[in-house]
């Protein structure tokens, strides 16, 4: 899978900035979302520029406005792919011709998908920005940027006419939804191809085997692009999924073989309505209680999970743990001061609070009882998915398959015991339904 960097303007890329622009210059076409790059044929004073848009103190007029360039940057050949431009606030031109969000992909790697790529990655810095809707523009009759704009969630406004160029303008706006935004840019896909990611993965199949038997009937909850319920249905499972994601529920879709008894249904978790009860001997909830932050949401879908469940049926429910975040991103990553800043994590108990536009509601072991103190039926394992694996990634991954095969057995051994689960960053939860 190609891999790609999103990334500020630098000088170690001063050389691919001047191919860049050459090659537009070459096909006649203006380099939109550049910050002026048609203007600088020197390509260190273009980064400098760039940067002088960062701070208004830097700005060289008052009616201009703060932005970030960000450039989309191939790893495997440092090929500049695209270039981007979010400003962060609108002038009175912005506000109704330029918008937001303005890019340019290089005219030698268009209908590539890179153009979908980059915007989704500058939404998640909008996002973390603050801004509730981004407007963006494309010139009418532009049917590849009004895909893009519109594949993004987009929604058409009205045109606006640039008198002086006689050029109109098509005006969207893109409310942002943090869940929407973080999976448009996240390779969901490609999260448990690394050997790091192969552990949770393997764990989690490890114990649905523990329990699936021949003929069972299958539902998973919050599927994503299908890895679980995929492997499922290779061993011959009737499936069941149920995903809200749109674009994952297309990626899924593409990787069903011939064969596989797999039904996929976009649905929200708090609301399977469309389901009987006691419909299924499995049920699996892997990915919606790391998107829920009220306990009224958070117990609607156990209920829901629960409902569908047979009697005598297991149900299994993963999240996401606290404290190997607060080790990873807090202290490692060196964000615990902007952590007790934004009240996100108590500078006394260190317990961690979630919001929406955080995307993730992180929980301890004592959180997850109190959500299930009241379900009828009984715990059979809780397990550590990753548990230490995500503190020594890099390690993981450069593993041979021996020394791998070594680690997973190790991990196996120890993922269940009590005293080690605290430290994981994925559990596991499994119940029998009374």
């Amino acid at each position: 899978m190609e891999e790609l960097k999103f990334i500020k303007p630098d000088e170690a890329y001063a050389t691919e900035i001047s191919a860049y622009r050459k090659e537009f210059l070459n096909a006649n076409i203006q380099i939109s979302g550049s910050t002026g790059l048609d203007d600088y044929e020197d390509p260190l004073a273009w980064i400098e520029h760039c940067r002088s848009f960062e701070h208004r103190a830097t700005l060289e007029n008052p009616d201009l406005v703060e932005s970030d360039q960000y450039m989309l940057v191939r790893n495997g050949d440092s090929r500049i792919l695209g270039l981007i431009s979010f400003r962060h606030s609108l002038n009175a031109y912005l506000e109704e011709y330029g918008g937001h969000i303005g890019y340019s992909v290089r005219p030698s790697e268009q209908r590539k998908g890179y153009a979908k790529k980059m915007l989704a990655l500058c939404l998640r810095r909008c996002l973390d920005f603050g801004l509730e809707k981004v407007l963006i523009t494309c010139k009418a009759g532009n049917e590849a940027s009004r895909r893009t704009i519109l594949g993004a969630g987009g929604v058409y406004e009205r045109n606006a006419h640039l008198e002086k160029d006689n050029i109109d303008f098509e005006r969207y706006w893109i409310r942002m939804d943090p869940l929407k935004v973080y999976y448009n840019s996240y390779n969901e896909e490609g999260r448990l191809l690394s050997k790091h990611g192969m552990v949770e993965f393997l764990t989690t199949m490890r114990y649905i085997e523990r329990y699936a038997k021949p003929g069972m009937r299958i539902l998973e909850i919050g599927a994503g692009t299908g890895p679980y319920s995929l492997a499922l249905a290779d061993k011959g499972f009737q499936v069941d999924a149920v995903e809200l994601m749109e674009n994952h529920i297309e990626i899924f879709k593409s990787k069903i073989k011939e064969g596989h008894r797999v039904n996929i249904m976009q649905a929200n978790a708090m609301d399977l309505s469309m389901i009987p009860d006691s419909t299924y001997d499995i049920t699996l909830l892997l990915g919606p209680m790391y998107h829920l932050y009220t306990d009224s949401d958070k117990r609607r879908a156990l209920s829901e999970a629960l409902r569908v469940t047979k009697s005598g049926g297991v149900f299994f429910t993963a999240y996401c743990i606290a404290d190997a975040s607060v080790i990873q991103y807090g202290f490692r990553g060196g964000n615990i001061p902007d952590l007790f800043e934004k009240k996100l994590l108590d500078p006394v108990t260190f317990r961690v609070a979630s919001r929406p536009a955080e995307v993730f509601e992180l929980y301890r072991k004592e959180d997850i009882d109190k959500l299930m103190e009241e379900t009828k039926g009984r715990r059979l394992d809780y397990v550590a998915t990753d548990l230490f694996t995500n503190h020594i990634r890099e390690t993981v991954d450069a593993m041979d398959d021996e020394t791998f095969g070594i680690y997973l057995n190790y991990h196996f051994s120890i993922c269940g015991r009590p005293d080690m689960t605290g430290a994981t960053n994925h559990s596991l939860d499994i119940w029998r339904k009374d």
